[in-house]
């Protein structure tokens, strides 16, 4: 017997698969995990500060489960909203805990269940349990960061204004090219300070060397000379001017008599000028002179 199997019930059975799988992976996307057994609890506020389904929920930081469904009634706006959690089913929610509403500095704002110690007993699926909205860093944000941006704003905005007038100014722009030729020409500068260390710095050691070498070779020399030898044969050479000196002054020798006899030195002008008489005699009449001389007879 064959069984054949119609196409409607095939389109249905597709439909169903397709309407399964749709089902599983939305949730799955949610973070619903519908094979995990799990228990519901409502949560009351008057404000939600941003809070959306399948935000988590928190035990001191660890997720135990996410919020499963917000309802708010358009009816009657005033009427608190109310939070439908989903959490594990192993999650044990003594009687006195409570659940806060913590907002958050950066991104969307979470339930944590902060758990009560001593309790005599446990709540059940579907109890409302007591909530709180926890402002406590948004109200520090608010209550002490704000005044200070607020302060800070005015500057911020003179502070823009004057940069503003600085990138308009020609004189900025004008400073700009001037380091930046005077980065070029250091640029240049550096290439030829290189070349010199290159090139002329190691000739220049090489020169500084040799004259090194001759200094070594002077200071060699001066050291074998006899310097107080010489310093004493010049004192003696001193000595001996000094002994000349004191000689002429106090008119002993000859010379010192020259110096100091002032008749000796008179008659020696007097005899001078004879002998420059007699010279000049001589060249005027030499004949008389000769024939005195020659034939002993006087000339007239």
């Amino acid at each position: 017997m064959n069984f054949k199997i119609s196409k409607e019930l095939q389109i249905g059975i597709w439909v169903i698969a397709t309407l399964a799988v749709t089902f599983f992976g939305v949730n799955y996307l949610k973070g619903i995990n519908i094979f995990n057994p799990t228990n519901y609890y409502y949560l009351k506020f008057d404000h939600i500060n941003g809070l959306v389904e399948t935000n988590d929920v928190t035990v001191k930081g660890y997720k135990v489960g996410l919020v499963q469904r917000i309802i708010y009634d358009y009816e009657n706006p005033d009427a608190d909203v109310v939070v439908v959690l989903q959490v594990d089913d192993d999650l044990k929610i003594p009687v006195g805990s409570k659940a806060a509403l913590v907002s958050a500095l950066i991104g969307s704002p979470s339930i944590e269940l902060r758990i009560a110690s001593g309790a005599s007993g446990v709540y059940q699926r579907g109890d409302t349990i007591p909530s709180y909205v926890d402002d406590g860093v948004m109200n520090s944000l608010t209550e002490e960061v704000m005044p200070r941006i607020q302060t800070i704003i005015p500057q911020l905005d003179s502070l823009i204004v004057s940069l503003n007038a600085i990138a308009e100014n020609k004189t900025i722009e004008n400073s700009l090219e001037n380091i930046n030729a005077i980065t070029k020409n250091l640029n240049k500068a550096s290439v030829g300070i290189n070349r010199i260390v290159d090139k002329d710095v190691p000739d220049l050691c090489a020169n500084i060397n040799g004259v090194m070498g001759n200094f070594n070779k002077v200071s060699a020399n001066l050291s074998g000379v006899d310097f107080r030898g010489t310093v004493n044969n010049l004192n003696k050479t001193l000595l001996g001017v000094q002994g000349i000196t004191d000689k002429l002054n106090n008119g002993t020798g000859s010379l010192g008599l020259l110096l100091t006899n002032k008749d000796l030195y008179n008659n020696l002008n007097t005899t001078i000028g004879s002998a420059n008489e007699l010279v000049v005699d001589i060249r005027e009449h030499p004949k008389r002179y000769i024939n005195v001389s020659v034939f002993g007879k006087k000339s007239e």
